[in-house]
């Protein structure tokens, strides 16, 4: 070892000021090739050291436990590396000849021994799809070698490959919660058809506007919530006390009218109140029951629910627009909102030469006065 610790202190004293970043290229690929030629070495002392017992000298319970102990490995890749080791030395030695050659790296072997060990093929059906394996692996990613090591298992034990498959559903979840800010964090776990129902969906509402300064992961987030807000308007989703899901939200008539002093709006579900403008934006196209009230709490008249634009004037606006009107942007009026150039609350009529299709994202941008830049 002292050889390799020589070998290093002269890598990093090394100036790199001078040297051409083709040479540089070419010592990273020599580098990763060295290191997994170095942990493939790691797993075969590991190994031995495993089925000798010794790491029950200073008290470990396992090889695992002596791992973290003495290199301070996390629980979960401890044993990881010793189911590994274990496999590799034991029953696939295609495996770990290409992976003592640096021909694959740590993440291919790991891929082998799981799909070898999930599955209930017999040693001879091993010996036989171990070859290929190798193979691909030492064309393409740790990724697409799962792909094909995941149709191998289905082709050997298909009953075995929909229980696993039916496990991975029963692990299904998700969180939606509040962080200190209002902000709300999304947590959770999905099968493979779920995780494509759901990216599918995302995609599809995530496509980049004209100009668009939204990074990819706001992109995304604010398809998923296209989506939702699509699945609400179009009114297919269960009802909830006799009326379809809809976006609840209570203000105060100074605050639409965003008189000074006016306290900000509550929308249903939301721990955090949201800004007057905001509110100003929903009422664009919406739904209004009025509510008249004693002081803060006691309501003395309710009236009936209206549109604030009927469905005929939605129509001819649809007709007369076609798509968003902002400059470039040809997005279909369902993703759409109708806004009213000059608010009705201020005075502004609910006619056709006062409305135009915006697509959400082009609304926020129209009444948060964020005209220099795409919409977070």
């Amino acid at each position: 070892m002292g050889n390799l610790q020589s070998a290093i202190a002269e890598w990093t004293g090394e100036d790199l000021g001078g040297v051409q970043p083709a040479v540089l290229g070419s010592d990273v690929v020599e580098l990763s090739r060295a290191i997994e030629q170095l942990d493939a070495e790691r797993l075969r002392r590991l190994r031995r050291f495993d089925a000798s017992g010794a790491w029950q000298e200073d008290g470990s319970l396992s090889t695992q436990a002596w791992l973290r102990r003495h290199c301070r490995m996390a629980p979960g890749a401890a044993a990881e590396r010793v189911r590994v080791a274990r496999r590799l030395h034991d029953s696939l030695p295609e495996t770990r000849d290409a992976f003592a050659a640096g021909d694959i790296g740590y993440a291919h072997a790991r891929v082998i021994a799981r799909a070898v060990e999930s599955s209930e093929a017999c040693e001879e059906t091993i010996a036989e799809a171990e070859p290929i394996l190798v193979d691909v692996a030492r064309d393409c990613d740790p990724v697409a070698l799962r792909r094909v090591a995941e149709h191998w298992k289905h082709m050997v034990d298909a009953e075995g490959f929909t229980r696993s498959e039916r496990d991975r559903y029963d692990r299904r979840r998700l969180h939606l919660s509040t962080i200190l800010n209002g902000m709300g964090a999304l947590d959770g776990l999905f099968d493979a058809e779920g995780t494509a129902i759901i990216c599918t969906a995302v995609e599809a509402f995530a496509v980049p506007l004209p100009g668009d300064a939204r990074t990819p992961t706001q992109r995304r987030a604010d398809g998923l919530v296209e989506a939702c807000r699509q699945a609400l308007d179009r009114g297919g989703a269960p009802t909830s006390g006799g009326e379809r899901p809809h976006l609840n939200l209570t203000l105060a008539f100074e605050t639409l009218r965003a008189y000074a002093g006016a306290p900000a709006a509550d929308a249903a579900w939301a721990t955090q109140p949201i800004s007057g403008e905001a509110a100003r934006r929903l009422a664009c196209d919406c739904g209004i029951s009025r509510i008249i009230t004693n002081g803060a709490s006691e309501p003395l008249d309710i009236g009936r629910r209206t549109r604030v634009i009927p469905p005929a004037l939605r129509r001819a606006v649809i007709a007369r627009d076609r798509h968003c009107v902002a400059p470039g942007c040809d997005r279909p009026p369902e993703w759409c909102d109708v806004h009213h150039r000059v608010h009705w609350i201020d005075g502004g009529e609910t006619k056709l030469p006062n409305l135009e299709l915006r697509c959400h994202p082009h609304h926020y941008d129209e009444h948060e006065g964020c005209r220099d830049r795409s919409p977070p």
